[in-house]
């Protein structure tokens, strides 16, 4: 089991899922903090699930068991910072 020293940040988390929606969404990073919503920047479904996947990828080597985020978590996520908090939760 991975010990607090060895789990990202959450800054460090919120850099991921900065990256993976500027990534999916094709805009500046720097443009997003963690109370941007997922709904003013126009993510439909489909681009939540490439920003869950690229996630998931990324973060995948702090979590202890495979880090998958199911359809039902993902769409009840309304900005960057809760999706921050939901996969801090399960490092």
């Amino acid at each position: 089991m991975l010990t607090r020293a060895e789990r990202p940040t959450a800054e460090e988390v919120l850099a991921v899922v900065r990256g993976a929606v500027a990534t999916v969404l094709e805009i500046d990073a720097d443009e997003l903090s963690r109370s941007s919503r997922f709904a003013e920047l126009d993510v439909d479904s489909l681009a939540l699930v490439e920003v869950a996947e690229i996630v998931e990828e990324q973060l995948a080597p702090y979590s202890p068991v495979p880090l998958r985020i199911p359809d039902a978590d993902l769409a009840a996520l309304q900005t960057l910072g809760e999706a921050v908090d939901y996969a801090m939760d399960r490092l």
